[in-house]
């Protein structure tokens, strides 16, 4: 390939991966204004306490939902662009992906629906939270199903598909249904009922959207030396669902071990922290939603060179995208918490450690994805455990002796040496590295920006304040970057992606 030719396809590579961001960006504001509306409604409506047992439930049933599927989302994402070749592998290993998937959310579901009241008795102690968890079992389920269609929407890069469904119509749904119940004098339980109804109607949506959309589909029927592709698939599954598991216990063990050591509203408290904070996230999701495929693609053609000029272009776009609301987040932490009522306010220190954390995530770019499409599951898997089992110990050690605060240091703390291990991994197995000068650009800019926020908060306090600062952080940080200039390979994007509106 000539140097021409590379860059067109670099650019081009790239470009497709913006259409993709572009996309899930826009579903994912309104997936997360509606998460926002939501937790919103029941925290105001029904205060921290009970709110705490909304987040707490729905916490188990997330945290759940990572290792229900048992890796079959990620070996979709992997296997279904390496096999685009061939057709009757691609189909088995998709019939391989929804066998393993609804058995995992159907044994996970029924066991936290089974020991729902163990779980009540050890950890918030209120007889309302059986029932909730009962409820919040299901959500699980249909969630598990619904995730293999996402995860084949992606795969395909159909992304705006995912976002249809997943990022737009789901949180209409919840947001629609619960405000419903609440207007009615609904209960809690009459909450997460519509929040139930929400995910069996998306269900269904996504299913017919695959049906009449995509020509792939699962079947069990072998292509052929049967053996050894369910080896392949369940070598690579097996271990990305111990690496889940690891996941479990570094994401969102926080969250859970504050129910079992603290209180009802010490979760709600906490939970709202975590949930601003991860508005931050938002970038690099947007552009791991087809950065995986792509990187799976070039890997297997061994093409390094592209594959290095992407990771680095992406993960300096996502840090990019994600300081200035940083610098917002942590000068204006007290007015963003008392949205949520007066006794969220406590949560400034968690919601500061939350950002910087999450911060960090965003600069190490796609790194896990990198390390996966790359065949490094087993160094990934290590990883989560090695970082899961420390999170899980300090956790106990710092709730213990400082409680809130404490939970949120050991977590992001844990956080940011896992994403500095993850980017040495990357250096140490592929000698890739997504830094160069140019990310001197973005962080002198956002210098400049929380510098116009906090001369704003000086002057304006509540949600004045917010508005205003928000508003002189953003325009000062799109100017200075104005002026430092734009990268070469951002304005070739730019007009590739602009050209492709056109035609």
């Amino acid at each position: 390939m000539t140097d021409d030719a590379g860059d067109r396809s670099r650019v081009g590579s790239l470009a497709s991966i913006s259409r993709g961001a572009s996309l899930y960006t826009v579903g994912k504001v309104v997936s997360d204004a509606g998460e926002f509306l939501l937790h919103l409604l029941v925290s105001r409506f029904f205060g921290a306490a009970t709110y705490g047992l909304f987040a707490y439930g729905k916490t188990l049933a997330f945290t759940a939902l990572l290792i229900t599927n048992l890796g079959s989302d990620e070996s979709i994402l992997k296997y279904l662009p390496q096999y685009a070749d061939d057709p009757r592998k691609r189909r088995f290993l998709l019939g391989l992906a929804w066998v393993t998937s609804a058995a995992g959310g159907l044994v996970v579901a029924g066991a936290l629906f089974l020991l729902a009241p163990t779980i009540a008795a050890l950890t918030l102690e209120d007889p309302r939270f059986v029932g909730v968890l009962r409820l919040f079992a299901a959500v699980l389920f249909v969630d598990t199903l619904a995730s293999l269609l996402y995860a084949t929407f992606r795969a395909v890069e159909r992304v705006e598909y995912e976002v249809a469904t997943k990022r737009l119509l789901k949180p209409t749904l919840r947001v629609v249904g619960v405000g419903g119940t609440i207007a009615v004098g609904g209960s809690l339980y009459g909450v997460v009922v519509a929040m139930v109804a929400a995910s069996v109607v998306t269900l269904g949506v996504a299913a017919l959207v695959f049906v009449r959309r995509l020509d792939v589909r699962p079947t069990l029927r072998s292509p052929g030396d049967t053996r050894r592709t369910v080896r392949e698939y369940y070598g690579y599954s097996l271990p990305l669902t111990a690496k889940e598991a690891g996941t479990v216990m570094q994401g969102r063990v926080d969250v859970l071990m504050v129910g079992l050591f603290l209180s009802s509203t010490a979760v709600g408290v906490y939970n709202v922290s975590v949930l601003v904070a991860g508005v931050l996230y938002v970038p690099l999701l947007a552009f791991n939603r087809l950065f995986p495929p792509v990187a799976s693609r070039l890997h297997a053609e061994r093409r390094r060179t592209d594959l290095a000029a992407i990771y680095g272009v992406i993960t300096r776009w996502t840090l990019t995208a994600s300081l200035p609301v940083a610098a917002v987040m942590v000068v204006f932490r007290a007015e963003i918490l008392a949205l949520f009522g007066p006794e969220f306010t406590v949560g400034t220190v968690v919601l500061s450690l939350f950002v910087v954390s999450q911060l960090w995530n965003c600069a190490t770019g796609p790194s896990g994805y990198l390390l996966m499409m790359t065949d490094h599951q087993y160094a990934v898997m290590v990883n989560e455990w090695a970082f899961g089992v420390a999170n899980v110990a300090l956790n106990y050690l710092f709730i213990q002796a400082f409680g809130l605060v404490g939970a949120a240091l050991a977590s992001a703390g844990v956080l940011a040496a896992r994403n500095l291990t993850k980017v040495a991994e990357v250096w140490y197995f592929e000698r890739l590295h997504p830094y160069s000068r140019s990310f001197l650009k973005p962080i002198g800019a956002a210098a400049v920006a929380a510098g116009g926020a906090l001369v704003v908060d000086t002057a304006l306090a509540g949600p004045a304040a917010l508005a205003v600062g928000g508003g002189v952080a953003g325009g000062l940080y799109v100017a200075v970057l104005a002026l430092a200039g734009i990268e070469p390979v951002d304005r070739e994007v730019y007009e590739l992606l602009v050209g492709s509106r056109g035609e």
